[in-house]
């Protein structure tokens, strides 16, 4: 059953009523109808921000700027609205309705009734840009993992369980829901249904006030958080903290594995060089730190579907990713690839109706979704830093031991670095005596 309740401002000029929904259920609809006809509202407010409204109406996605998409944790926010996405696309399958029919049905009932629309949502780049930042790194891992999974287990049965959709939109059963997804990531909680419930209610206050009489359609999961705020409208938080990016935890492990081997390749020069080892040793074991750095990058970029000038930049760069672990090989060959093809938000759609199909193998799947231009795009910045991560970590033990045999193998190059430690140390001595 849909839920609802209605809430005025206390002086008698605006109310709103809550309608919480479930976005793939089609008793939803119906009821979404039945309530605007039936109250015939001066606005209808729905859980949606503009571009979501836009690609409702079936206006095309706009392709992506390769510098927003190419920035910072953006790859990875995408890859976390795709699998947001593909959850809900997965449901709607299930229960044979299109994802957001709900709102569509309260837009054209609206617009049957003449009433006006109000899109209250946040912008949906904002959220996900939050939802990842607010995530641990092993949240994040779990949920790429999660996504994976997903996409291996397509080729399997389908799952057969029994559910009821009038249970999406039972308060208890959504309560419950909610906690589990608060107990595997409480910032990700935050921002994804905290935060927008506070964005969602400062809207619909808004609108109360100015004397509207709303009926407001939302996700049953957001319906007692937003309920709570229309109630107690003085414990909204400012409306400026829940805008804006987010700059997440200043903690990576990826990042302080970076820095450690930058570190550590500076040191190993640094220490060879203060022994008296010759500069023709010294620049032989760069030149192999380069050329094995790229072969793997290359190969992994080609094996992702670059392009020979992406996987040709990609690898020319790899050896970066030791020296300064901020500059990944794999933006270079992004931007590359980005020169050649346009990504937008539409191939999303495109890959979840790729993982729908259940009978294709798992290895045409993935050639199908790496003609998908976002996809392509995300395996190659991937696989290309990758391709450089894992030559970093093999070239001590692969590479180094045939060098080092010109100065007499791995245990001298160690007492030669400790012979350099030693002599940096007696020239900073001197310096400060």
């Amino acid at each position: 059953m849909t839920d609802t309740v209605e809430l005025d401002d206390g002086g008698g000029e605006g109310s709103v009523r809550v309608v919480g929904t479930a976005h793939v259920s089609a008793e939803s609809v119906e009821e979404v109808q039945e309530v605007i006809e039936e109250e015939r509202p001066d606005t209808v407010a729905v859980e949606l921000d503009e571009g979501r409204f836009r690609q409702m109406q079936g206006e095309v996605a706009d392709d992506l700027e390769p510098s927003d998409l190419l920035e910072g944790n953006t790859v990875f926010q995408f890859i976390a609205y795709w699998m947001l996405s593909y959850v809900q696309a997965r449901m709607g399958d299930r229960f044979d309705i299109e994802p957001g029919a709900d709102m569509q049905a309260a837009v054209d009932a609206a617009e049957r009734v003449g009433s006006g629309v109000a899109l209250v949502d946040r912008d949906i780049q904002t959220t996900i840009q939050r939802f990842w930042a607010r995530m641990s790194f092993f949240e994040k891992l779990r949920m790429v993992w999660e996504l994976c999974l997903a996409m291996v287990g397509v080729g399997g049965e389908p799952d057969d369980e029994e559910f009821d959709i009038e249970e999406l939109t039972d308060g208890d059963v959504v309560t419950a829901m909610m906690e589990e997804f608060r107990q595997f990531s409480p910032g990700g909680a935050a921002a994804l249904i905290d935060e927008r419930d506070a964005f969602i209610a400062h809207k619909l206050v808004a609108l109360r006030k100015a004397g509207h009489r709303v009926v407001a359609v939302v996700g049953a999961g957001h319906r007692e958080g937003i309920e709570e705020y229309l109630r107690n409208p003085e414990t909204l938080p400012p409306m400026e903290e829940l805008v804006g990016t987010e700059s997440g935890s200043r903690f990576s492990p990826f990042k302080l594995f970076g820095y450690l081997i930058t570190f550590g390749f500076v040191a190993f020069f640094i220490l060879l060089a203060m022994a008296g080892v010759r500069q023709g040793f010294l620049i032989e074991v760069f030149a192999a730190w380069f050329l094995f750095n790229g072969v793997f990058a290359f190969s992994l970029a080609k094996l992702a579907g670059a392009r020979w000038s992406s996987a040709g930049v990609g690898g020319a760069v790899a050896w970066l990713t030791s020296v300064n672990p901020l500059l990944a090989p794999g933006w270079f060959a992004g931007y590359m690839e980005l020169r050649h093809t346009a990504v937008n938000v539409g191939d999303i759609g495109r890959l979840n109706e790729l993982m729908k199909d259940e009978e294709t193998p798992l290895r045409e799947l993935l050639a199908d979704m790496l003609d998908v231009p976002l996809f392509r795009l995300i395996a190659i910045v991937a696989m290309t830093n990758v391709g450089s991560m894992v030559a970093s970590l093999l070239f001590p033990f692969v590479v180094l031991p045939l060098l080092g045999a010109e100065v007499g193998g791995v245990n001298e190059i160690s007492q030669l670095m400790l012979e350099g430690a030693r002599n940096s140390a007696e020239l900073i001595v001197d310096a400060l005596t």
